[in-house]
């Protein structure tokens, strides 16, 4: 699967994702809740 492939409001969701998780200070794994990223992306399917 390409970065193509996604639509641009997903695409854009990462960007903001990954730029919260990379900036200071910088989150623990213990911060990400992988129910809630699931869920996130079970919304945006639903949306797209």
């Amino acid at each position: 699967m390409e970065i193509d492939d996604f639509s641009s409001h997903i695409i854009e969701e990462i960007k903001n994702m990954w730029e919260i998780w990379n900036s200071p200070p910088r989150l623990s794994t213990d911060s990400l809740h992988l129910d809630d990223i699931e869920l996130m992306n079970l919304n945006n399917i639903q949306e797209g």
